[in-house]
């Protein structure tokens, strides 16, 4: 295990305590049979208790650009025993994945390092299903506001703003 992996994965245990993921993965609506993409999943943060909640009729798919994460990810899954889990090495912009393929795409300080934000927030919408819902939560680092615009810009709808900075949107479902 490389120096940042063990790193990342101590600083996760912390986050865990302070964030409590799987409380904030219920508020979004992640629910059994869900079919959750994370984008930017880096060490499976949020991955891994999703896995947990969508159970074995859903499926998590944690997606990263960075093959060494998402090699980490792709041993701990198989370790863990997790068949309802799928990892993909890919760009936010291109993933890969089926048209209408998942119920929620989830960033978490991730949408401010991606560098085409509209044509990453048009393949979301590509992905996910009719009243798919786009979370995103990029706490301080982008205003609300632009989020929200970004978003509204691209055929998303405005559903609710939960905690302090993770709003939700929704898909319009197709005429």
């Amino acid at each position: 295990m490389g120096l940042r992996i063990l790193l990342g994965s101590i600083i996760d245990k912390i986050r865990e305590i302070l964030e409590q993921p799987t409380e904030r993965l219920k508020e979004i609506g992640v629910d059994r049979g869900t079919r959750f993409l994370d984008v930017g999943c880096g060490l499976g943060f949020y991955s891994f208790p999703a896995s947990i909640i969508v159970g074995e009729d859903g499926l998590v798919i944690a997606l990263d650009k960075d093959a060494n994460n998402i090699e980490w990810v792709a041993g701990e899954s198989k370790e863990r025993g997790l068949t309802n889990f799928r990892t993909v090495v890919a760009d936010a912009c291109n993933t890969g994945l089926p048209d209408r393929s998942v119920d929620i795409v989830f960033l978490h300080l991730v949408l401010h390092d991606i560098e085409d934000r509209p044509a990453a927030i048009r393949e979301f919408g590509r992905v996910l299903g009719d009243r798919g819902k786009l979370v995103i939560d990029e706490e301080d680092i982008m205003r609300l506001g632009d989020i929200r615009y970004l978003a509204e810009h691209e055929g998303f709808r405005f559903s609710k703003r939960l905690r302090r900075t993770t709003q939700v949107f929704e898909k319009p479902a197709s005429s």
